[in-house]
């Protein structure tokens, strides 16, 4: 059965370094067998806490809303997240009980063992916004 294609692009406003108050949403676009184009919104907010945090919690909270297995383009300019995944540090994380080299917890743990799970369900590629 072919998965679903769909396109998640990813808005974040943040303000604060490092630590901050922002909004984020995840515009979720796909196109289904009757060739009808669907649209649907996730966001997130943070009052105290990183740009990272914010785009990761709405990646995930968009990710959560795919019912079924998807191929997914997801859109970002969130290098760290990109690289968390491009350079297996994800994996890593969690094949050493979910802790660093440092062997403290990343940051965000709860949400990044919430976008593994979703990374072994849908095929995940990530896109230059």
């Amino acid at each position: 059965m072919e998965r679903l294609k769909v396109g998640i692009y990813i808005q974040v406003i943040h303000r604060g370094n490092p630590r901050g108050a922002g909004e984020a949403v995840a515009i979720l676009e796909y196109i289904d067998a009757k060739e009808k184009a669907h649209i649907r919104k996730a966001r997130a907010a943070v009052e105290n806490d990183t740009k990272n945090a914010l785009t990761l919690k709405v990646i995930v909270t968009a990710l959560k809303m795919l019912i079924k297995p998807c191929e997914v383009m997801l859109h970002t300019d969130n290098e760290y997240i990109k690289s968390c995944v491009a350079l297996e540090w994800l994996e890593t994380w969690r094949q050493q009980g979910w802790k660093k080299a440092t062997r403290k917890q990343p940051a965000n743990i709860e949400l990044w063992k919430g976008f593994y799970i979703s990374a072994q369900i849908h095929k995940i590629t990530f896109m230059p916004y």
